[in-house]
């Protein structure tokens, strides 16, 4: 292939891959680059590892222990024979080997101690895996506020950028009616101060957008957040129903059940109960069953030359007297300890039950609130027009429009929020309730999109997505 080829190729592969579609991250794909990328998480994955461990090592205790002992040595003896009236009658020098080896296997038949620590492992075993069922909720809550943060921040910008760009429009009508005597000095002072403040009010969006996409890099990875441009948003018909939403008590006690916290905080209770047993059984005596065989030469002075082979079976029974006081205190250390676990577990569930009478009440507020809000952006929006006509015919006056588009972009940047709070608190009642799962996850993606995307809004809401998130 020649030069000249080569470059019309590639020019040609370029013109192709920028004709192609930029694929917009979505939520289930910021997601799995999370489940991927998240310190967090993958800590919390580290540590449900460790943890599931307690079980298997506690239980070693009751399974059979067997060692294996070899030692090989060289010896030097002097030996001298002295008679009682001090004369030697022998003097010997001498270099010999000797060796010993033993197998020796032993098995508990009664320990309380262990039996108490093999209850406590399994406890800690499944505090683990319950503890990392939460944080795997925990990542899917703070992918949500770190995706919608970002989008939110977006959306601040927009309308920051767009109430500066009306701003500069009536500034200049200011300055062509100022400069035909229909207007006054006045209002062009009062539309240069509010746009001043919007130019203010763009930069420092511009700066939560920044620290708001840099925010959800930590959790998917810098790579993937090149532009907010990529990212999908909401779609603009956004419609949610509360209707389906079930009563506060069958939600207080799915949470009862379910909830990843008091789950693990349940199993912290029950490794702390074993806890104190296992303390307490240090008064308790222990009795193991012992088998060994052993195989030695000249092991000592008296047995050079003779190899002894010994096989042993037996019960060795080990009863403690007295500890200095250390099993008494350690008892009374671990029902303290017990006690707090238990109070751990009260507080817990009632800041579970709190939580989710919250995130209950603002499933419904919210969606109250999208609605009432939606009517005042449309409201707002027909009084800007109506007193811009009315300034026009010496009715109003200029701070009238300036009060009117502030009205206006109040509106949409409080519908904004109100859109992302509603979905953020469906996903605090289910996670409190302890049943978010990668469906619900995939509900919420539902209802963003791809900038300019219109089919998959109608696919979407010829499915009944609208009222999707109300369901249980």
């Amino acid at each position: 292939m020649t030069l000249r080829l080569r470059v019309l190729v590639g020019l040609g592969l370029a013109a192709s891959a920028a004709c192609l579609p930029v694929h917009a991250f979505g939520l289930m794909d910021a997601f799995v680059a999370a489940r991927q990328y998240d310190p967090q998480y993958r800590a919390a994955w580290q540590a449900r590892e460790a943890g599931v461990q307690e079980e298997r090592i506690a239980r070693a205790q009751l399974l059979p222990q067997a060692s294996v002992t070899y030692g090989y040595n060289r010896n030097w003896l002097d030996q001298k024979i002295e008679q009682l009236n001090g004369r030697v009658q022998r003097e010997s020098n001498s270099n010999y080997p000797s060796y010993a080896g033993a197998v020796e296997v032993r098995q508990p038949l009664f320990n309380a101690q262990a039996w108490a620590g093999y209850k406590q492992g399994q406890a800690m075993s499944q505090a683990a895996e319950a503890e990392f069922d939460g944080r795997h909720q925990e990542l899917m809550l703070r992918l949500y506020e770190a995706y919608s943060g970002a989008l939110l921040a977006r959306d601040q910008l927009a309308i920051a950028k767009a109430k500066h760009v009306a701003l500069g429009e009536q500034m200049r009508s200011n300055e062509r009616m100022f400069k035909a005597g229909e207007g006054t000095r006045t209002d062009m002072i009062e539309t240069r101060s509010r746009y001043d403040v919007a130019e203010a009010s763009v930069i420092e969006a511009e700066d939560e957008l920044g620290n708001a996409l840099r925010t959800l890099g930590t959790l998917v990875g810098p790579g993937h957040v090149q532009s907010v441009d990529a990212l999908e948003g909401l779609l603009p018909k956004f419609s949610p129903s509360p209707t389906q939403v079930d009563s506060i008590d069958s939600w207080v006690q799915l949470a009862l059940s379910s909830n990843a916290k008091l789950i693990a905080n349940r199993y912290g209770v029950q490794a702390a109960d074993a806890d104190v047993s296992r303390k307490r059984a240090g008064h308790y005596p222990t009795v193991d069953l012992i088998a060994s065989h052993g195989l030695n030469e000249a092991d000592s002075v008296s047995t050079i030359n003779q190899r002894n082979r010994t096989t042993m079976v037996g019960v060795q029974v080990s009863v403690p007297l007295y500890s200095g006081g250390g099993v008494s205190a350690s008892t009374t250390q671990a029902v303290a300890k017990y006690e707090r676990a238990q109070a751990d577990l009260d507080g817990v569930r009632d800041t579970v039950i709190v939580e989710l009478r919250k995130n209950y009440n603002l499933i419904k507020s919210n969606a109250t609130k999208i609605r009432a809000l939606e009517s005042a952006v449309a409201s707002a929006q027909l009084l800007v027009e109506a007193t811009r006509k009315s300034v026009a015919g010496g009715v109003r006056v200029n701070l009238d429009v300036l009060n009117a588009e502030e009205q206006l972009y109040t509106s949409r940047r409080d519908l904004a929020q109100a859109r992302y709070d509603y979905l953020n608190a469906y996903m605090q009642l289910r996670y409190h309730a302890g049943v978010l799962s990668i469906d619900d996850m995939e509900t919420v993606a539902r209802y963003f999109a791809p900038s300019g995307s219109s089919g998959r809004g109608a696919a979407y809401s010829q499915a009944g997505g609208k009222n999707a998130v109300a369901r249980k």
